[in-house]
């Protein structure tokens, strides 16, 4: 099993997202996009959440929905490019939620599989 070390800086590899992938697949993890609705009308990775950067600065309604969902599971972030996830993975860092930011929906697409509207 690949270790993930993803920050904002550093790009996935595709068998880093594939491995994340099957981890929700199996139910130990979940993906979390943080895009704005106006950037997921073009598509999501299967099986993902949607918890927009935008609600996860602006008061803490987020945290409930984000526990439910990812109840002991691991949390994987993603945005368009990889950098609003690496600012909602400070945050959650800062609330006592360990996450993973896996990047870009940029590069993402191209490995695992997409829907084409929310």
């Amino acid at each position: 099993m690949v270790l993930f070390s993803i920050f904002a800086c550093q790009a996935t590899t595709p068998e880093e997202a594939k491995e994340a992938y099957s981890l929700v697949q199996s139910g130990k993890a979940v993906f979390i996009v943080v895009r704005e609705e106006d950037e997921i009308i073009s598509g999501m990775i299967e099986e993902a959440s949607w918890i927009p950067l935008s609600k996860i600065q602006a008061d803490e309604s987020w945290k409930e929905e984000l526990l439910k969902t990812s109840k002991d599971k691991k949390i994987f972030l993603y945005c368009r490019s990889g950098n609003c996830s690496g600012k909602a993975q400070s945050i959650l860092k800062e609330k006592g939620i360990p996450s993973v930011n896996i990047g870009g929906y940029e590069s993402l697409k191209t490995i695992l599989p997409t829907t084409g509207t929310k």
